[in-house]
């Protein structure tokens, strides 16, 4: 079934077959900080590069967060904060505000509602595409439900790491785009590198070998043009 947004952009909705657990692991995270890309434009990345445009953790699931993941994503923001302002009163400079302070993005292939309405996460339309969900202020939290994005260029980024049909469609989307395209070699790039240097790691955990299973394609797109 399909629905529109405001902007009359597709919807593609799927109902994920979801394994319930208690158990928590490890998401695939990352601390970004965009002053280290300063070539960057980040407005090619769309979505992604809007979430991105400040200090901010990425915390990836592959399978739905449970309750006790989000908190301790929380967790680690704060004590990033901490770190900061720490950093901020050892070079004697003045407190980070609010604004300047690391966001947290909680990134997943499905949010339930269940989990949205426990964190009063809302979707708020008139800043973010649907499938964006903000929590109240103090948490300084974003989730993001894949499957609920809207299917257009500007959520590309994203989509390419849901699964399923919403996955397939992404990767051929990537593909199909002209090979001049910035955005599209950006992403056979950063896949291309990021591939390389996760290779190197002496302990590769379960969720890095999915990815590295569903990002095959991209990555031998990346090998076959840099080979020729």
């Amino acid at each position: 079934m399909e629905q529109s947004d405001k902007n009359n952009a597709p919807i593609i909705e799927e109902t994920p077959i979801i394994e319930e657990r208690n158990e928590e692991i490890e998401p695939v995270e990352f601390f970004f900080t965009p002053h280290t890309l300063p070539e960057m434009d980040f407005k090619t990345l769309g979505l992604l590069g809007k979430m991105v445009s400040n200090h901010c953790l990425l915390q990836y699931f592959r399978m739905p967060p449970i309750e006790v993941e989000i908190c301790r994503g929380i967790r680690k923001l704060f004590a990033w904060h901490d770190n900061l302002q720490e950093e901020c009163k050892a070079e004697e400079k003045e407190p980070l505000t609010e604004e300047e302070l690391p966001n947290l993005w909680i990134i997943s292939t499905y949010i339930p509602d269940e989990l949205l309405e426990l964190f009063n996460a809302k979707n708020q339309l008139s800043d973010w595409c649907q499938g964006v969900y903000i929590t109240e202020e103090g948490f300084q939290t974003g989730l993001v439900s894949i499957d609920r994005l809207p299917d257009t260029f500007d959520t590309l980024w994203l989509r390419l790491l849901g699964i399923g049909k919403t996955q397939e469609q992404a990767i051929t989307q990537l593909l199909a785009l002209p090979q001049e395209n910035p955005l599209r070699n950006k992403i056979l790039d950063f896949i291309g590198s990021w591939w390389i240097e996760t290779q190197k790691e002496e302990e590769i955990t379960e969720e890095y070998e999915e990815l590295f299973a569903v990002l095959s394609p991209i990555y031998q797109q990346w090998q076959k043009e840099n080979d020729e």
